[in-house]
């Protein structure tokens, strides 16, 4: 019998699956990974759709929720009825860049489940019963939301770190779910969910078959007719280091929001900066965690992460604590930053986090899913190389030195702005 663990030892090679690239007829990108045991697939269609390019708030996310509702062949219970006939599952998802698309199918239904995608994503009708009651759901829950002080403060950090202005910082307010049309729903989806703004990512058990079966229904998709829009501009952090206090005295606890911008997956800091975060913020034993939940007993979580956009990104610190608490949580937060800054990580800690943060690594990329989504996030960051082989790499090589020269560039204390609610 062992009286003590074997040594762990980081794998020497990441076991990432190259996808197969082809283009059909009118331009799409089709990037397939054959993968898993089991007949199934996921293909999502991934277009340069999000919302940053509507004209009018909360245009995008109607769209996209709005397409499964009716086709000009099929009404959306017939629509919700051939998935569920054929074992198939449908899912939408939007973010500020991109709206996506996906189906996982068997094997053997993929044709029929391809054309009811088919047809929701290339004919869609948005009926207008459906606009209306779809907005007068949302409208009441969007209500509900903003009454939650970590929803209020989850969208007002992007808003000032941005601008509200910005594409990346703007935020929606209840009443303006009246003023969508279905005119303006059309417009959008004949504008941007176009051949030339599109990508199709398919995994699973895909072969030469399966590959031209999406292709003959999916090189429908038309081109756009007008130019794209160009990226939105960079953001300075012209925020840096203010402070803003959103009062809710019904509230019992106050929500809190720490950040910076930051920039995408494609930036040279954006692994070590990935490290840096987990170690402040980003597993359960991290020192954000350590310090505030166990040792000043302020709140039950705290987490840290850094969230991405094409063109940009922001680290964020988000906690709930009583209110009487709010100051002293954001000084321990000040502390814990400004000693990632003077102090190296020592080794027991660095090796804890870089074996974490390959479990993790390892673990993004087990089964096609898993596969799917990271060569999505790759695809849609504008990266040419798999971003867990290059996280993977870093975190494999670095030192507690480079960590605290990068910490010294964007983790400083007074570079962060804070916002409060509640």
């Amino acid at each position: 019998m062992r009286s003590f663990p074997p040594p762990i030892r980081l794998p020497e090679t990441l076991p990432y699956a190259q996808p197969v690239v082809g283009t059909l007829s009118n331009g799409v990108a089709l990037h397939s990974i054959c993968a898993g045991a089991e007949d199934v697939l996921r293909v999502s269609l991934v277009f340069e759709a999000g919302s940053r390019f509507q004209r009018q708030a909360l245009e995008a996310r109607a769209t996209l929720a709005l397409m499964s509702e009716g086709s000009e062949r099929l009404s959306g219970a017939q629509i919700a009825e051939r998935f569920d006939f054929l074992g198939s599952s449908y899912e939408q998802h939007l973010d500020k860049d991109f709206a996506m698309l996906t189906v996982y199918s068997l094997s053997r239904h993929l044709q029929k489940t391809l054309d009811t995608l088919s047809e929701l994503a290339l004919r869609p009708t948005f009926p207008e019963a459906e606009l209306r009651t779809y907005c007068a759901k949302r409208r009441q829950q969007l209500r509900i939301d903003k009454e939650r002080v970590a929803y209020v403060a989850r969208e007002r950090l992007p808003a000032l770190l941005y601008g509200r202005s910005h594409p990346y910082g703007a935020y929606a307010e209840p009443e303006q779910y009246d003023e969508l049309t279905r005119e303006g729903l059309q417009g959008f989806h004949r504008r941007f969910f176009t051949a030339d703004r599109c990508v199709i990512v398919a995994t699973g058990r895909v072969g030469e078959r399966e590959r031209s079966m999406i292709g003959d229904f999916f090189e429908q998709i038309p081109r756009s007719p007008c130019a794209s829009p160009s990226p939105p501009p960079v953001v300075g952090g012209a925020a840096a280091g203010k402070s803003i206090t959103i009062e809710k005295r019904e509230a019992v606890q106050s929500a809190l929001r720490v950040g910076r911008a930051m920039f995408g997956k494609a930036h040279p800091d954006f692994a070590a900066a990935h490290v840096l975060t987990v170690i402040l913020g980003g597993y359960f034993g991290s020192r954000l965690m350590r310090n505030i939940r166990e040792s000043k007993g302020y709140t039950y979580g705290i987490f840290a992460s850094l969230i991405t956009y094409r063109h940009a990104g922001y680290l964020s610190i988000g906690t709930e604590v009583g209110r009487e608490h709010s100051r002293a949580a954001l000084e321990e937060i000040g502390k814990e930053l400004q000693r990632l800054c003077d102090e190296p990580v020592g080794d027991d800690e660095l090796a804890l986090v870089k074996n974490h943060l390959c479990g993790e690594i390892m673990r993004s990329l087990d089964g096609p899913w898993a596969l799917a989504e990271s060569l999505v996030e790759d695809l849609q960051s504008g990266l040419t190389t798999s971003y867990a082989e290059t996280l993977f790499g870093t975190v494999k090589s670095i030192t507690a030195e480079q960590l605290r020269q990068v910490a010294q560039k964007y983790f400083q204390p007074q570079c962060m702005t804070s916002v409060t609610v509640g």
